[in-house]
């Protein structure tokens, strides 16, 4: 029986797409291109640019929790014929701005899980800046910002919350999609491993979301690029405003392929209570 669905979260730049790319090549998951549904349903709560807008459906009758699950049900009839259409049984769905969505997601639907993916400051910050065009100001505080929500929300939701850092998914793929399968209750298989051939096969579109390729394969070389193409005036700017968050998550600020242990397991996905007791 199809499990809840799969919410990948986590900045701009910090593998969100990749992650999404792998699992829709498992042949029971099917996550399509980010849709952002979340601002849909906001919106159905309060009407944009509408004066009496707020209450909308409580004036006919409609109380907040009835509202939520016909929109509930919406949105999964939605996803569920994307789904269908791939012949799968399970969805998802990725959208950075969703990491805070994440209590209201949580709510709508109770068998929902999370999967946050986060990278190395550097890397995010340098692929802000390149693909989205973001002043480092801005790159650095768009790291800052979601990170720690990411982190925040783990530990809110341990049972159903778990965070993967991007450069342990490129490092160690097959390591990471297998503890992240079992996590998630489906079946190993070896098409997540080759998603750039059955993505690129599938005759849509070659560009996605943030530029990224469906066809590319993973490149280990990405894990270290920011330290050839971030100057060293940014570079001392980033690790003033975001090392110790950087520290928190077990990078060096130094050597871009230092990978310190986040959990007491060894494990490469980190359950919310493993991150609550680092916190302390």
């Amino acid at each position: 029986m199809p499990q809840g669905p799969i919410f990948i979260i986590g900045a701009m730049g910090s593998g969100t797409t990749l992650l999404r790319l792998m699992l829709d090549s498992h042949p029971n998951i099917a996550i399509p291109g980010e849709t952002g549904f979340m601002r849909a349903y906001n919106a159905h709560q309060f009407i944009p640019f509408k004066w009496s807008g707020r209450n909308w459906a409580k004036r006919l009758g409609w109380s907040r929790q009835e509202l939520d699950r016909e929109l509930a049900q919406f949105y999964e009839h939605l996803f569920m014929r994307y789904v269908e259409r791939h012949g799968k049984q399970r969805w998802g769905e990725k959208t950075p701005l969703h990491t805070f969505h994440i209590d209201d997601m949580a709510r709508l639907y109770p068998e929902a899980v999370f999967v946050g993916i986060v990278r190395h400051p550097g890397g995010e910050v340098a692929s802000c800046m390149s693909r989205f065009g973001h002043s480092l100001s801005r790159a650095t505080y768009h790291y800052l910002r979601y990170t720690k929500e990411l982190l925040r929300q783990a530990s809110r939701h341990q049972g159903r919350f778990v965070v993967l850092r991007y450069e342990d998914l490129v490092l160690q793929p097959e390591r990471a999609l297998r503890e992240l399968l079992e996590w998630l209750g489906e079946p190993w298989s070896d098409q997540v491993l080759d998603h750039h051939t059955i993505q690129g096969g599938r005759g849509g579109k070659l560009k996605v979301e943030g530029g990224n390729r469906v066809d590319d394969p993973i490149d280990t070389s990405r894990i270290s690029k920011w330290t050839r193409t971030l100057e060293a005036a940014p570079r001392r700017k980033v690790e003033r405003r975001l090392g110790r968050l950087g520290e928190f998550l077990g990078y060096s600020m130094t050597d871009a392929t230092a990978l310190e242990p986040l959990g007491t397991d060894g494990a490469l996905v980190v359950r919310g209570a493993q991150l609550e007791a680092r916190f302390d």
